[in-house]
């Protein structure tokens, strides 16, 4: 017989895009489920969680940390994730970790020998972008997370680059091509947004202290929103 677990059993919540989902993670990934498509994740977060508790034979009671993706990302989907957590939180007594999404991305890539860029569409045709490094200590900032043009992005870019991100949908053919060979593309699998890494780099912050005050935790927009946008709040 095994060694009981002693790691923290985490539930995380994936919401920045188009694709997401929830895990839970004890020290290893115990299952996920994958959403993607229009439907908004308030009709599916729920029902998701109720889905991985009853086939892993958990009760939500035994979750110890929850975890969500901080951003940036889409507006809306990061403050269905966040009130989710919130209101999770306030109800099971439970600690909160917040995750970037671009670090979670890149994390999705542990073994990259190169820099990793993850992107997502800012829309306005500017992306937003980060630029990642895995060393002995483990993923390494070499540009935090920023929103800036295609362009402007590969300025900061120097050799090869592995990218992922759903804003390659939108600019994936540009950066092969202004890239070139320097253009590196992660596995279709590993290339968009995942609860279990959100969840990987939860328990590393939360072994670390790194908790967040579920009461004043905001998504990390980058810029205004649309509705900030008229009543002329203007970007950070």
């Amino acid at each position: 017989m095994g060694a009981q677990n002693t790691s923290p059993l985490i539930l995380a919540f994936e919401t920045s895009g188009e694709t997401g989902g929830v895990a839970l993670y004890q020290g290893r990934l115990l299952g996920e489920v994958l959403l993607s498509g229009s439907i908004t994740y308030s009709r599916r977060l729920l029902p998701a969680v109720e889905f991985l508790l009853q086939h892993l034979g958990l009760q939500l009671a035994a979750v110890d940390i929850l975890a969500v993706s901080l951003g940036p990302g889409s507006f809306t989907g990061l403050r269905i994730g966040l009130a989710t957590v919130k209101g999770l939180a306030l109800t099971l007594g439970k600690p909160v970790v917040a995750v970037e999404t671009l670090a979670a991305l890149a994390a999705l890539i542990p073994e990259s020998p190169y820099p990793i860029c993850p992107v997502l569409d800012a829309r306005r045709d500017e992306v937003f972008a980060a630029l990642y490094r895995f060393d002995q200590h483990g993923l390494q900032t070499l540009l935090p997370p920023t929103v800036l043009t295609p362009e402007a992005l590969c300025e900061r870019l120097s050799g090869p680059t592995v990218f992922l991100g759903e804003g390659l949908r939108s600019y994936g053919e540009f950066f092969r091509k202004r890239l070139g060979r320097d253009y590196l593309e992660a596995p279709g699998h590993l290339r968009e947004g995942r609860a279990c890494s959100i969840a990987y780099l939860a328990e590393k912050k939360a072994l670390s202290g790194e908790f967040a005050d579920p009461a004043t935790l905001v998504p990390l927009y980058l810029r205004a929103t649309e509705a900030e946008r008229n009543r002329g709040v203007s970007d950070a």
